[in-house]
């Protein structure tokens, strides 16, 4: 054995001591290949396939050869990310030891968030759904703090109570600088020039636009290049760096239930448009709360988002204000998710830094094999309803 192989043996033999220990495995699990990963793709906050918004969940097993911290470095998971272009990919680890806790990392195209609320939803959905009987909650731990899912089998509902630190900054954004970009908006007097930015928690915020009417305000802004100008909007000291989005809404009801009903659309700089944002859906709803409602009062929102893209999500979010009427004391975030495909991966040797770069493939190369396969896969949907495949590469040379 060489020195290379000694020191790869090594790695693999601390990674058995520090890896969490996986749940027993289950279904479709017990056929995973050594050395692979799979995934699967869920449209969150909708029933229907082909509708919501699209949700890449990527299991990272214990059992690696090497830790996930090496085999899965930062830039590598930022890649699958890109590769996947959706609006967010997620890493799902195996339970810590001991405890029914996982560990989830969240990616847009660009970069990692503390929490985010599609993500969540549809994870809460795979995890439950998988298994038999499926579960009724989970735990998942996210940078911005450890998130219980709960989960109704009959209903096939979703919620989660979300974490929130919510802070409405103290300077406007300017409503003329951030809608340039939008032609009949910025030709009209609906949009106050004072625009509120507010973040739920540090490294997520938004500029919340209010528009009078679905017809012909929200179907009139414009999704192409950058469409929204966030560069010049400021933050409270210590909330910066943070994602910005704009998220646009009309009031649309207030039912006799007291369920405040709204359409919504998300634009971003560099994505465009997003079909279902649960936390500027969490930011928006307790923006509203807390600007209509007194002492523990509790307002229930439902928000409609992504029909503008033709795929039209559900969003439901329930808001309860503490004593003082001044703070939001809990935030719970629900929805469906319809799952589209499961797909096994044939992951590639790869090494840390430094200790050889030609053993070591390329990971676009092998996401873009695996996305090439997930087309072919959804194609069977309609006749299998899920579809399952194992995909190979060339050794390495």
């Amino acid at each position: 054995m060489n020195t290379f192989e000694q020191r790869l043996q090594k790695l693999a033999s601390n990674a058995n001591s520090r890896e969490a220990t996986p749940l027993p495995l289950t279904g479709t699990q017990k056929s995973i290949p050594p050395n692979s990963l799979s995934y699967s793709t869920l449209d969150v906050f909708t029933t229907t396939r082909f509708k919501g918004n699209q949700l890449a969940v990527v299991h990272v097993p214990s059992s690696l050869p090497l830790p996930a911290s090496v085999l899965l470095l930062q830039e590598i998971k930022q890649t699958i990310a890109r590769e996947f272009n959706f609006s967010e990919t997620v890493f799902l680890h195996d339970a810590l030891t001991g405890t029914s806790d996982r560990r989830l990392d969240i990616f847009t195209l660009k970069e990692e968030l503390p929490f985010a609320g599609h993500p969540i939803i549809g994870t809460i959905c795979h995890v439950c759904q998988s298994e038999e009987p499926p579960l009724k909650s989970i735990t998942l731990l996210c940078k911005a703090g450890p998130i219980v899912g709960r989960y109704d089998p009959e209903t096939k509902l979703a919620e989660a109570e979300i974490p929130h630190n919510l802070r409405i900054h103290q300077a406007p954004a300017s409503g003329r600088s951030v809608l340039r970009l939008q032609p009949y908006l910025s030709r009209t007097s609906v949009v106050t020039n004072e625009l509120r930015v507010v973040s739920i928690v540090k490294g997520l915020s938004f500029v919340l636009i209010q528009v009078p009417s679905i017809s012909p305000h929200l179907e009139k802004l414009e999704v192409r290049g950058q469409c929204v100008e966030c560069d010049t909007v400021r933050l409270d000291e210590g909330w910066t760096p943070s994602f910005i989005g704009t998220y646009f809404y009309a009031i649309t009801s207030q039912s006799s239930d007291k369920v405040v009903r709204l359409r919504t659309r998300m634009l971003e700089p560099s994505v465009g448009e997003d079909s279902a944002t649960g936390s500027a859906a969490s930011t928006l709803a307790s923006f509203l709360a807390l600007k209509d409602g007194t002492a523990r009062m509790t307002f229930y929102y439902s928000i409609e988002q992504g029909v503008e893209m033709g795929r039209a999500s559900e969003i439901q979010v329930k808001v309860t204000l503490d004593a003082t009427g001044k703070a939001v004391e809990k935030v719970v975030l629900a929805g469906k998710a319809a799952r589209k495909c499961k797909v096994l991966m044939q992951t590639f040797p790869i090494v840390p830094l430094g200790l050889s770069r030609q053993t070591c493939f390329s990971a676009r190369i092998y996401l873009m094999t695996s996305v090439i396969y997930l087309k072919e896969a959804i194609l069977t949907l309609k006749s299998t309803g899920v579809t399952q495949g194992v995909l190979y590469l060339p050794e390495s040379t």
